[in-house]
């Protein structure tokens, strides 16, 4: 290290629920340097952020700022000490003005204990000047401010109460060029005042452009360590894949002269994603794969009534489909299992019974709308079943359950409306590795049934084991269609990440 050492983490370890999320990491920051994470999604890079934030407790290992051990009780406390973290979806109070969220929880105030507008008008002036944003902007409200605009006034927020360490996660995600070229000459004035970053990017252009050091996160694991004269694209790429699969799925070749069950060309949203073209044929398995913000899960939102598309056409069975809602794809027997369980999925205060059935009741009722209980709890129940749902009644609240067994929830209803096409987003998303083995099963088998699946999966080797066509995307644009016979990890890396294909 050749600058002095202000961060110093050593041998932090996390996990959840059974799922090492953090194994034995340890690095050293220097003042005034920018050090880069970077790491395939789920290698762990938000959540050791979030520890050095002081979000989460490290369950082994130790935290060193400047040369002195620190615990963090909670976010304040690393705030307190000069560590700030603006996250990569912008967190702020959207009604309130630009002076107040800069302040927000340390406001300025008289000697009589009345806010101090005139100085926190002054000093929030400085602060997005700094940015490179105009003066006139802290009069406004934050909801009226672009995506970008919000972003820059967060890092405003951070470099104004002095934070010695920002952590910036994802920062140019939503930034256009020009706001980009602001962040980094802010960054390049901070170092120079002694400030340390630790940048995340999936842009490996912007890392060789302003690091000065890159660790390599792989799997909940430090796997590597470059200066930034040390490192090359190929380095990076190799040290964020080279694992080993630990998936044993063996699937059976489809009969590729099926005519396809869905078909979508030139889709376009606005902002989200353009020109994306695909189809998927009965039993056959479309892996989608790109990094944060690439915006698949806004594709198929479109194909599902969530999100329509200003341009492209879809067809369904040969026809044309435009789906004014969930419930027309519903009707056509399109389901699809959101990513976001807890949220989008479940209903946490219900019984599991409830759940399993809810969207279904009109099978298990009269004409004239009473529920037949019998039939209701018949069908939860053949679900529970089918599924393996371990549970100690169907009356229990779903909450009660593991996340594994959420998940199974959440599936076992969209299977009950007997789909064609299946739309699983990161069907596998922080449960364990038997639940995730029982689910990787279960997927193949519906595939070999005829059931057209569309897999949205941020672990490439469960999209190389699982998919038969795996379609790759980069910040909205469509960067790769492979055949799972050409693709390769390193290869569907590199188009996530926007690189030549052939290095």
């Amino acid at each position: 290290m050749d600058k002095p050492v202000i961060l110093n983490l050593k041998n932090i370890s996390k996990s959840f629920g059974g799922v090492q999320a953090l194994e034995d990491i340890s690095i050293l920051v220097g003042k005034g340097e920018v050090h880069a994470i970077v790491g395939e999604n789920g290698a762990g890079k938000s959540t050791l952020m979030k520890i050095i934030a002081g979000a989460l407790h490290p369950d082994t290992g130790t935290i060193n700022f400047e040369s002195q051990q620190v615990h963090f009780d909670g976010p304040r406390d690393a705030a307190n000490l000069g560590i700030a973290m603006v996250y990569q979806e912008p967190i702020f109070f959207r009604e309130l003005s630009v002076v107040e969220n800069i302040y927000l929880g340390d406001e300025i105030k008289n000697k009589h204990g009345v806010l101090d507008w005139e100085a926190m008008t002054i000093g929030a002036a400085e602060a997005v000047q700094k940015m490179g944003l105009p003066v006139d902007i802290i009069r406004k409200t934050m909801s009226d401010l672009m995506l970008g605009s919000q972003q820059l006034i967060l890092i405003a927020r951070s470099i104004h109460k002095n934070a010695k360490v920002i952590i910036l996660d994802e920062p140019t995600a939503i930034l256009s060029q020009a706001e980009t070229e602001l962040l980094f000459k802010t960054i390049n004035d901070l170092k120079k005042q002694g400030v340390s970053i630790i940048y995340i990017s999936h842009r490996l252009e912007e890392i060789f452009h302003i690091a000065d050091r890159i660790s390599v996160l792989r799997d909940g694991k430090k796997v590597a360590e470059y200066k930034i004269d040390e490192a090359t694209e190929d380095k990076l790429v190799l040290s964020m894949t080279g694992r080993k699969f630990s998936f044993d799925i063996q699937k059976k070749p489809n009969n590729r002269r099926k005519d396809p069950v869905l078909k979508a060309k030139g889709l376009l949203r606005a902002g989200f994603y353009q020109n994306i073209s695909f189809e998927v044929k009965p039993g056959e398995i479309l892996g989608f794969y790109g990094l944060v913000g690439a915006g698949r899960s806004e594709v198929v939102k479109a194909i599902f009534g969530e999100m329509l598309p200003d341009d492209g056409e879809i067809i369904f069975k040969g026809k044309k489909f435009s789906p004014k809602n969930s419930r027309d794809a519903i009707d056509k027997k399109i389901i699809y299992v959101p990513e976001d369980r807890r949220h989008q999925g479940l209903f946490l205060i219900r019984a599991i019974k409830d759940n399993l059935t809810a969207g279904l009741l009109r099978s298990v009722s009269n004409k004239i709308g009473i529920i037949n209980n019998r039939e209701e709890k018949k069908l939860a129940q053949s679900q529970l079943e089918r599924l393996k749902i371990k549970a100690s009644a169907l009356s229990a609240h779903v909450s009660s359950l593991s996340g594994g067994n959420q998940q199974k929830v959440v599936l076992g209803r969209g299977l009950s409306h007997q789909p064609e096409l299946l739309i699983l987003d990161e069907p596998t998303h922080g449960i364990d590795v038997g639940t995730k083995s029982e689910i990787h099963k279960l997927v193949s088998s519906l595939a070999e049934n005829g059931i057209a699946i569309i897999l949205i999966s941020s672990e490439l080797p469960e999209v190389l084991a699982l998919a038969d066509k795996i379609l790759v995307m980069h910040e909205g644009n469509m960067t790769g269609y492979l055949d799972r016979r050409e693709a390769t990890e390193e290869l569907i890396l590199r188009l996530a990440l926007g690189l030549n294909k052939n290095g």
